[in-house]
């Protein structure tokens, strides 16, 4: 056993790692760089950087510097004070938190609204083409958009409609958590922002409200309920397609932040410039994006590697759907020989992250 354990620890050695140090870091590659008098706008509470910051240009990506806490307003002018949430809420479970406020002016409402609400928040290249004189000029930039694609009222939850100014509201809540999810998610292109609001009802002129973002973590125990289409491969421990094996360590699903050891068999591997070990994280709607991969000899390949890829911490958690969207995030573990001049052989297997 420990002679086996440090041949593989040589092969492991051998191989040429290239790990990602942050998901959104892949995305912040193609910067941020604003488009001259292009901005973008999103509804509230998440308008608090309306304007240059939502635009820029071309290939670019915005939207992967910013957090939904940076875009969250978290009051209105007649209101002081937050929404406390205290940390630990998953996808099925509890939201627990706690409205401290008090009136800087006097709020007359016609009802109040307690709710949890689901933002998408996502990137959209804009396009718009003018004359000038014969010729027409396009012009082409990234914006960030939002739309809300969850609305959970809490009717139980009694907030007062009016209040004088120095009145102050200090109330526990309770609310559920989205009953399948999807979490609180950064895609780099894509975001998904869960928020808790109380929201005032002005007869006339804007609403008063205050607001908070929910981080909402993925359920392990979601994972293995087999609700969702995850694959045949994607928790089993040990995994072989005809010669081919690809097992990992630990059993998913894999934490983000933690190792995920893979190791790997192809015994008729020969020839070749080499092969490679690749995790890639693949978002229905958006680019696959490779975020860890190891380059090692054919040879090695062949009596079976041991591969380590640090999985970012801020890599993004397996969940299906946002209404409207079809927003999905899959992982898999690709194996390929590289073969001038010819097709490369490849096998894959997919793996749960979250």
């Amino acid at each position: 056993m420990r002679r086996r354990w440090r041949a593989s620890l040589l092969q492991l050695l051998r191989a040429v790692l290239h790990v990602a140090n942050s998901f959104l870091d892949l995305w912040r590659a193609a910067g941020r760089e604003r488009h001259p008098g292009k901005t973008g706008s999103l509804p509230a509470p998440l308008d608090r950087l309306n304007g240059e910051a939502l635009a820029a240009r071309d290939g670019a990506h915005p939207l992967a510097f910013l957090t939904g806490a940076e875009l969250l307003t978290p009051c209105t002018d007649a209101l002081s004070g937050s929404i406390e949430v205290t940390p630990g809420s998953l996808v099925g479970g509890e939201i627990h938190a706690r409205l401290r406020v008090r009136a800087t002016k006097e709020i007359k409402a016609r009802g109040t609204r307690v709710s949890v609400k689901g933002h998408l928040v996502r990137e959209v290249t804009q396009m718009q083409t003018q004359k000038n004189g014969d010729q027409e000029i396009t012009t082409t930039w990234v914006e960030v958009l939002a739309s809300e694609f969850a609305n959970v009222p809490l009717m139980e939850i009694a907030v007062p409609a009016t209040l004088a100014p120095g009145d102050e509201i200090d109330l526990k809540i309770l609310a559920p958590a989205p009953k399948l999810g999807p979490p609180s998610v950064h895609l780099g292109a894509y975001m998904v922002v869960w928020t808790l609001q109380v929201e005032w009802d002005i007869a006339v002129g804007g609403d008063e409200r205050v607001a908070a973002v929910i981080n909402v973590a993925q359920n392990p125990d979601l994972l293995r309920s087999g609700v969702m289409s995850l694959g045949p491969s994607a928790m089993m421990a040990a995994w072989s397609e005809g010669e081919v094996s690809m097992d990992v360590e630990p059993a998913p699903p894999i934490a983000p932040g933690s190792a995920l050891q893979v190791n790997v068999r192809w015994p008729s591997a020969s020839g070749g410039r080499g092969a490679r070990v690749e995790l890639y994280v693949d978002v229905k709607m958006a680019p696959d994006v490779r975020i860890a991969a190891a380059e090692l000899q054919t040879s090695d390949l062949a009596k079976g590697s041991l591969v380590t890829f640090e999985i970012p911490s801020d890599a993004p958690p397996v969940f299906d759907g946002v209404k409207g969207a079809q927003l999905t995030v899959r992982y898999r573990i690709r194996v390929l020989i590289d073969r001038p001049m010819r097709s490369d052989l490849a096998a894959e297997r997919n793996v749960v992250i979250g």
